[in-house]
C-alpha cells in the first residue's frame, strides 16, 4: 500500500503539463508549535526558550490552481531552571524532604509529509490561498538533571498542519506566508521563488 502511495505521489510531481510550475519556499516562524503548547501550562520552575520552526517547502502546481508538495520542518525546545521536589519519608520520622537540583529538558524535531494547497486567488503578482498537510515527526530528546543525563532517546509520531491562509507577493519570486495551525507554526514569513 505505501509503494503505491509513494508511486502516485511521485508520479504526479514528475506530470510535465503546459502551464504547471514548481515552487520552493523557504520561511521562519517565530511562534512554533512548542510555543502555541507551551502557552498557559505550567513548566514546574522550568523556562522554555524557542528557536522558532524553520522551513523548506516544495510545490508542484498540477493545474494553474492546485498544488500538490512536500515540506520539511526544524523545531527545537530547550526548557532549564532549577526544580523543587517535596516528597514524605516512607519510614519513621516520616518526616518531609526537599530536594534542589538544575534540570532541563532538550527536543529537535523535524518533521516531513506531503502536502496539498488551492489558491482562491491567482493574480500576476500575488497569490491567496490554503493549504492542509501531514507529517512524519522525529523527536530526538534528552533529560539532563544536575549535569548527569536520566534520559535520552528518539521517538517517531504523525502530525499535521493546516494554513488557514498563504500568499506570496511577486511574480517568480518574492515574499511569501501563512497563518496556520501545526508544525509550520502560527504564522510563517519567507522568501518563494517560481519557476
Amino acid at each position: 500500500m505505501h509503494k503505491v502511495i509513494f508511486s502516485l505521489l511521485i508520479s504526479l510531481l514528475t506530470i510535465n503539463a503546459g502551464g504547471q510550475e514548481n515552487e520552493i519556499k523557504a520561511m521562519y516562524s517565530p511562534v512554533p508549535l512548542h510555543r502555541m503548547d507551551d502557552w498557559g501550562r505550567d513548566l514546574d520552575g522550568l523556562t522554555a526558550r524557542y528557536a522558532g520552526a524553520f522551513m523548506i517547502d516544495y510545490n508542484r502546481y498540477l493545474n494553474p490552481r492546485l498544488k500538490l508538495g512536500f515540506n520539511v520542518t526544524y523545531d527545537q525546545v530547550n526548557e532549564a531552571g532549577t526544580k523543587t521536589d517535596t516528597f514524605r519519608r516512607p519510614d519513621f520520622p516520616y518526616d518531609y524532604i526537599t530536594t534542589t537540583h538544575q534540570h532541563s529538558n532538550r527536543e529537535n524535531l523535524i518533521f516531513f509529509g506531503p502536502q496539498l494547497g488551492f489558491d482562491y486567488i491567482q493574480k500576476d503578482n500575488f497569490r491567496l490561498g490554503s493549504l492542509v498537510g501531514l507529517s512524519m515527526v522525529v523527536i530526538n530528546w534528552e533529560d539532563v538533571m544536575d549535569s548527569r543525563i536520566i534520559g535520552k532517546g528518539t521517538s517517531v509520531n504523525a502530525f499535521f498542519h493546516a494554513e488557514l491562509i498563504n500568499f506570496t507577493w511577486g511574480k517568480t519570486k518574492g515574499l511569501t506566508g501563512q497563518l496556520g495551525y501545526g508544525h509550520k507554526g502560527l504564522i510563517s514569513l519567507g522568501y518563494f521563488f517560481r519557476w
